[in-house]
């Protein structure tokens, strides 16, 4: 049972300050990984690709998207959570999938807790472990994100509890032996550091060494010795940077690492900040560890030398090897430091039980009481700085020369600029980092403070009893793992609508969702012309068909009437970037048609709209539909249109000229001009212009019978899909106009002629431009001499 109340309280403290917000491109990925595994069972980058644009060039593969290339056991997990979300009404994918690292750190907290009683720990030593683990260490910031460290840490420290118990079996349990594969297997597939983690681990389970208990604790000293003085140079570098000159130093070094002194000099503030500075190091961002001195002490003496040695090599292995290879990605991105050190917290706390041990035993020492609960009270100060407020807010929050980057030396090492100096001081003008509080609902908090409550009286009683596990009905043991449950759904429902992930056209959208899927096919492709609606469809978009496929905003693009494009021209290539250019060719190439999901449209007429206009250009507007001026869903024939830059006329002659100034010169059937029903019929027009027009002219088209019916109508838009006016168009200047339409499934087999008229709307009436020369239909509606045949 305690077990069980322990996971339950951690995850209720883990829950109240849960926020669900994405907070990096990495976590991005790794959502986006798990989403496609969900639904698609790949781990393709489709909604993120805004930000993981495949390389340019040919990719023939059906959807041309780069891969997630991580560990498949964290987005494995989390997929399964994705999954389940979207079984459940009102429950977001994104919200779903950042449970869990909530389950996950109250897991390692449990299994620490485990591993405390295989060591020989009292059950109130194990309990309070636990608990400083779970909430004065960096564990608790980081159960509230979706990085993979929390699942490598509790993937190690699962291995190194197997390890510890096979080995006092004398290696003899094969069981054992199994869970010992299995989880290293686990910890592999979380993150492939884990191979740092491969000293600790050989030291876990090696068999005691064939010496005397004095050799021991001669190479015990030799390695703290070593340690001192690596620590002690660390130090000496740190003071006396501004005043020493270590160029030689780290040309030495670099010459033996095969680096350059430059990135030696990075390896030298990567170890300082992650072992010393007071900022960012271990025991800087976790103080309770800090009770690990005298835990080594008091292990020292009574001749247990191996989880000294373990701690001390899982933190030297992760802080070497990170600084060694990660370069200038030491940091970690933005992020609680020091991240990458997380796997090595368990350890250290394993050498922080024999200190708690002693304070237990020792409990009327009322100083060493009040020592310990004050570096408590300050570490579960440093870790509310750190779930507080979105990490963002303190590098904005950093003066100019940091240049708003979270590694900044300022704020690793200078008390001014500490996190949890910064932090607390916008606590009240910055908005709050959970989940509950974006969206105004308390009772989150409410049904989370219920299940601390419980968990905690239940906690209580076993501290004041005789410190044997709880004992209570089998009943109450599934009922709080029930209740955790409830609350999580619970609490999940309460987020719908945030606004994170709910733009002011939410309901428009979920209105589309089902216009979509009714209306594609397996392989469609649904291209967002922005990331605008991107977060929607990460978290409520729970389409199978078509593919959701993000688009990075445009180079082209007006963000503002106020502010500029970056790039102006008449050239619609060169208004998108070369990896967007890339991945709708490729996609094109590999379906008959896109469906784009536009965010803007003519009603904004500074809007340039950079890949509605590519797509006008390129290949045929087939419809739209548009239930918002916000939120306009076009289809695309993909056949290909000709290409407006090459100097060519026509393939087929129309002699039509409308009013006195407009001639359609020409079109193009590129599909020729035998159709079934059902089909899409593309065509381009050639279009010309004596002078410039006063007007702003529609074009209007038809497929009509024998008999002079209509039998399907095209969309109607000003030319170019809307982006070239008329009244803009210069004197004899040629202008493609690609349009399509789709033959009605029961049209009937015959040769059918296409009508096209031109109008304009003046004070709410239609007025038609009539047909001046060629062929027409009273006076108003050109002929094409061209006839289409629908065959059976």
């Amino acid at each position: 049972m305690l077990p069980v109340v322990l996971f339950v309280l951690l995850a209720g403290v883990y829950l109240s300050t849960y926020s669900g917000r994405i907070e990096s491109g990495d976590t991005l990925s790794l959502f986006d990984a798990a989403d496609s595994l969900a639904f698609y069972g790949d781990d393709l980058l489709d909604g993120s690709a805004s930000v993981n644009m495949p390389p340019p060039g040919l990719n023939t593969d059906l959807f041309p998207l780069a891969r997630a290339n991580v560990e498949p056991l964290h987005v494995f997990l989390s997929s399964v959570l994705v999954r389940t979300a979207g079984h459940l009404p009102g429950v977001g994918s994104v919200h779903a999938a950042w449970l869990l690292n909530v389950l996950v750190s109250a897991a390692a907290a449990v299994t620490l807790f485990f591993y405390a009683l295989t060591l020989g720990y009292g059950d109130k030593t194990a309990v309070l472990g636990a608990l400083l683990f779970g909430l004065a260490t960096i564990v608790w910031p980081y159960s509230k994100t979706f990085f993979r460290e929390p699942l490598s840490l509790w993937m190690i420290l699962l291995a190194a509890w197997l390890l510890e118990r096979w080995r006092q079996t004398n290696y003899r349990s094969i069981l054992l032996f199994a869970a010992c594969l299995l989880a290293l297997v686990g910890a592999f597939l979380s993150k492939e550091a884990v191979i740092l983690a491969a000293p600790t681990l050989a030291l876990i389970a090696a068999p005691a060494l064939p010496v005397g208990d004095k050799t021991v604790r001669r190479l015990a000293i030799l390695a703290f010795g070593a340690a001192g003085v690596g620590l002690g140079i660390l130090a000496l570098g740190a003071v006396f940077a501004g005043t020493i000159n270590f160029e030689p130093f780290y040309t030495w070094i670099g010459g033996l690492l095969r680096r350059s002194p430059s990135a030696v000099a990075t390896m030298h503030v990567a170890l300082h900040t992650y072992l010393l500075s007071i900022g960012g190091s271990i025991w800087a961002t976790s103080p309770v560890l800090l009770l690990a001195a005298p835990g080594m002490v008091y292990m020292f003496r009574r001749g247990h030398y191996r989880y000294i040695g373990a701690a001390l090599l899982a933190l030297l292995s992760f802080a070497l090897g990170y600084a060694v290879f990660r370069g200038n990605h030491w940091f970690g991105g933005l992020s609680w430091p020091p991240r990458f050190l997380l796997p090595v917290v368990p350890f250290l706390m394993l050498v922080v039980l024999p200190a708690l041990e002693r304070l237990l035993q020792q409990g009327r020492s009322r100083w060493l009481l009040a020592s310990v609960a004050l570096l408590a009270i300050y570490s579960l100060w440093v870790q509310l700085s750190g779930v507080m407020l979105e990490w963002g807010a303190y590098t904005a929050a950093l003066p100019p020369e940091s240049g708003g980057l979270s590694e900044w030396g300022g704020g690793l090492n200078a008390v001014p600029y500490l996190r949890w100096v910064v932090i607390p001081a916008l606590w009240g003008q910055t908005p709050l980092d959970f989940a509950w509080a974006r969206v105004n609902q308390p009772w989150w908090p409410v049904l989370c403070m219920a299940l601390i409550a419980v968990s905690g009286w239940l906690l209580i009683r076993f501290w004041r009893g005789t410190g044997r596990a709880i004992r209570l009905p089998g009943l109450w043991a599934a009922a709080l793992p029930v209740a955790l449950a409830a609350v999580m759904y619970a609490g999940l429902r309460l987020l719908d609508g945030d606004p994170l992930y709910a733009p002011p056209t939410r309901d428009v959208l979920a209105g589309l969702q089902p216009i979509l899927e009714a209306e594609s096919a397996p392989g469609d492709v649904l291209l967002l012309s922005s990331n605008t609606y991107e977060p929607f469809f990460l978290n409520e978009g729970l389409l199978t068909v078509p593919r959701v496929v993000s688009l990075p905003d445009q180079p082209g693009e007006q963000p503002s009437p106020e502010q500029p494009p970056e790039v102006v021209s008449d050239n619609p290539d060169a208004l998108l970037t070369r990896g967007s250019i890339a991945l709708i060719y490729n996609l094109a190439a590999s379906r008959e048609r896109l469906w784009l999901l536009a965010d803007s449209g003519p009603w904004l007429p500074w809007s340039v709209r950079p890949v509605e206009r590519f797509l006008s250009a390129h290949y045929y507007p087939v419809r739209e539909i548009a239930p918002d001026p916000a939120v306009r869903l076009i289809e695309y024939s993909t056949v290909d249109a000709p290409n407006p830059l090459d100097f060519r006329g026509p393939e087929h002659l129309a002699g039509l000229v409308y009013g006195d100034t407009l001639r359609l010169a020409g079109f193009d059937l590129p599909a020729g001009m035998v159709y079934a029903a059902g089909d899409v019929l593309p065509v381009s027009f050639y279009w010309q212009a004596d002078r410039t027009p006063e007007q702003d002219y529609i074009v209007a088209w038809f497929v009509v019978d024998e008999s002079g019916i209509p039998a399907v109508q095209g969309m109607d838009s000003q030319p170019g899909g809307g982006f070239e006016r008329t009244s803009a168009w210069r004197p004899g200047l040629p202008i493609w106009d690609n349009r399509a339409l789709r033959l009605p499934e029961d049209l009937s087999p015959g040769s059918y002629r296409l009508w096209v008229r031109l109008y304009f709307w003046d004070s709410g009436e239609i007025r038609l431009l009539p047909v001046t020369a060629g062929e027409s239909v009273e006076t108003t509606t050109g002929v094409l001499p061209v006839n289409i045949e629908v065959r059976s």
